[in-house]
């Protein structure tokens, strides 16, 4: 191209030189322009609907607390009949502390009890009319009588067996204290069944058969022992009566054992008191009449102890013979009668029996229960003592370690007994416990207009690391689900409605993190939410797994990038590339005036 000839010529053609000039650059600019303004197309971020799990926990601080001490007090008011623990106790949670007087409670019991069969008797007259359904009323009578009689020969071999144990444990010191105190005068160093051994042996060989022969069964009758508080701390008052039957005759065997340790001790002694009338034996006289007074008084218990524990057993067996036949009866009742039902009659039976589960629950509160496992630290009263609800029948101590709480009204109402927890501690980093909400203060307290309420969390393990007062951190587990999980921010609401994102078919390329850019809308899909963790939310209903739905939108502000195939036609005529310097084929036409 001869740019001498284009130079002359513009120098010659001022006017045209300028125009053609300006239009030049006009276009070019125009053209760049376009090629480089941002894309108006949103960007899209999405993520693939998959299933997982939610859980949602509220996080809560407090303190270690070593342990839980309170005053056992009964819920009603009598006279105390019976205390079964002594200070130092171990019991378990349910263990029965101590019993009131409950006769009054026990009648009105009965009453509420007739009240009932003669609402079930106006029930049947009103909806039957048959001997059928007066036969059928005497069957379902039956069944409840045999019912309560079970219950109460439940309850009560419970309370024996509950004595029993306390009279074996008191017989068992007995024996050991006989056997193996130091009250033989002049021989003080060695036990009492060894220190008259020695004294009559050298006139009575035999002495050794009844000396052994008591060692081996007060070892025998401790070991029984000591196996069976084991089942009985494990049986509450609402086992089977299966159960209880296994107990009794258990607890049977233990008196057995018990008996022949009593028997064989007295044995040994009326042995030493028979040598010293034969031999003349002098001194010690004193000591071995009170050990034989001793073993007399034993003797008396353990026999009182057998015979109720065969009673025990008797009874309920035949209790649940006649439940059991009285089921039968009702059942052969129940295949030949048909009722009607009548609304008032239907409701006076079940005020009747309303009122029956009222008078259940009022006879319980004259028993007072542990309410947890722990250690018996005092007993405050005696038997005979008048008691009430303010009256401090034992105190009992845990040494399990606890969190204490507060928490506002918000998270109190998200917070139930029994919900497990993180625990996690300021100044043990490494230390995570497993926890459970064992307790909820449903009485708030008020702070400068702020009500909050406490709690407290048990260790499920104890850790010897945690100290008391330590701050403490708790992540409260309030719900779990598992289903179609999508992050929280993809979740939208329109009035009382929730929905989603949806692109069909799916966005190539698009990632939570990588977003593209898109003029086509993603349709409106309406869900059904359930938990949430606030990062992830479950969704019950309105998508499948594997479809795409948005999780942010991005304005599109990317750059078009200039292709280096883009082509503009020149004005001067030709095809020319953008950028520096034309290409190709088309000749400069030289304009002219």
């Amino acid at each position: 191209m001869d740019f001498s000839r284009i130079w002359a010529w513009a120098r010659l053609h001022t006017v045209w030189s300028t125009v053609i000039a300006i239009i030049v650059l006009g276009g070019a600019w125009y053209g760049y322009g376009i090629l480089t303004a941002p894309s108006t197309a949103p960007v899209y971020y999405t993520t693939t609907v998959a299933t997982g799990t939610v859980v949602a926990a509220l996080t809560e601080t407090g303190q270690v607390s070593a342990s839980q001490q309170i005053s056992l007090s009964p819920k009603a008011s009598g006279t105390v009949v019976g205390i079964y623990v002594k200070p130092g106790n171990k019991v378990y949670a349910g263990e029965l502390i101590a019993q009131l007087d409950a006769t009054d409670a026990a009648q009105a019991l009965r009453n509420a009890e007739l009240s009932l069969q003669n609402a079930e008797i106006t029930y049947q007259e009103t909806t039957a009319t048959s001997t059928l359904a007066l036969t059928l009323l005497q069957a379902q009578n039956g069944v409840t009588n045999a019912q309560l009689s079970l219950q109460k020969t439940h309850d009560a071999t419970y309370a024996s067996i509950a004595s029993t144990f306390a009279d074996i444990s008191s017989l068992t010191s007995s024996i050991d204290s006989v056997l193996h105190g130091s009250n033989v005068a002049g021989h003080t160093n060695q036990k009492n069944i060894d220190a008259y051994g020695d004294i009559v042996s050298s006139h009575d060989a035999s002495i050794a058969i009844y000396q052994t022969s008591a060692e081996n069964s007060y070892t025998a009758a401790v070991a029984a022992y000591n196996a069976a508080i084991v089942d009985y701390k494990a049986t509450s008052l609402s086992a089977t009566d299966d159960q209880l039957v296994a107990l009794a005759q258990e607890t049977y065997q233990v008196s057995q054992a018990s008996a022949q340790a009593v028997k064989d001790a007295h044995d040994f002694f009326d042995r030493v008191n028979n040598d010293y009338t034969l031999y003349n034996l002098t001194g010690s006289a004193t000591e071995l009449t009170s050990l034989l007074a001793t073993t007399n008084s034993d003797s008396i218990t353990v026999s009182n102890d057998l015979s109720s524990m065969l009673s025990n057993q008797s009874n309920i067996i035949s209790a649940e013979q006649t439940l059991a036949q009285a089921q039968d009866t009702l059942g052969q009742a129940q295949g030949g009668s048909s009722s009607l039902t009548l609304q008032q009659a239907a409701l006076a039976l079940q005020q009747a029996k309303d009122a029956v589960t009222t008078a259940q629950e009022t006879l319980a509160n004259y028993a007072v229960v542990a309410p947890f496992a722990g250690t018996v630290a005092s007993v405050g009263v005696q038997t005979y003592d008048q008691a009430g609800s303010g009256t401090a029948v034992a105190t009992l101590v845990t040494n399990q370690e606890t969190v204490d709480i507060t928490v506002n009204e918000v998270d109190a109402a998200k917070i139930i007994v029994g919900q497990k927890a993180t625990i996690t501690f300021d100044a043990l980093p490494n230390v995570s416990i497993a926890g459970t909400v064992s307790s909820v203060n449903t009485i708030g307290t008020v702070s400068s207009g702020v009500v909050s309420y406490s709690g407290v969390i048990t260790f499920d393990t104890p850790n010897a690391s945690v100290l008391p007062g330590m701050s403490a951190t708790a992540d409260i587990i309030t719900g779990t689900e598992t289903g179609l999980m999508v992050p929280s921010s993809a979740v939208k609401a329109s009035g009382s409605q929730s929905y989603v994102s949806t692109f069909t078919p799916p966005l190539v390329g698009s990632s939570p993190s990588v977003g593209v850019a898109s003029s086509i809308m993603p349709a409106r899909t309406i869900v059904t939410t359930g938990l949430t963790d606030n990062t992830n939310v479950i969704i019950e209903s309105g998508l499948t797994a594997g479809a795409q739905v948005g999780t942010r939108t991005a304005a599109g502000t990317t750059a078009t990038t200039i292709s280096s195939a883009a082509q503009s036609t020149s004005i001067l005529g030709g095809s020319t590339r953008t950028g520096i310097g034309g290409g190709g084929g088309g000749a400069l036409r030289v304009l002219t005036p």
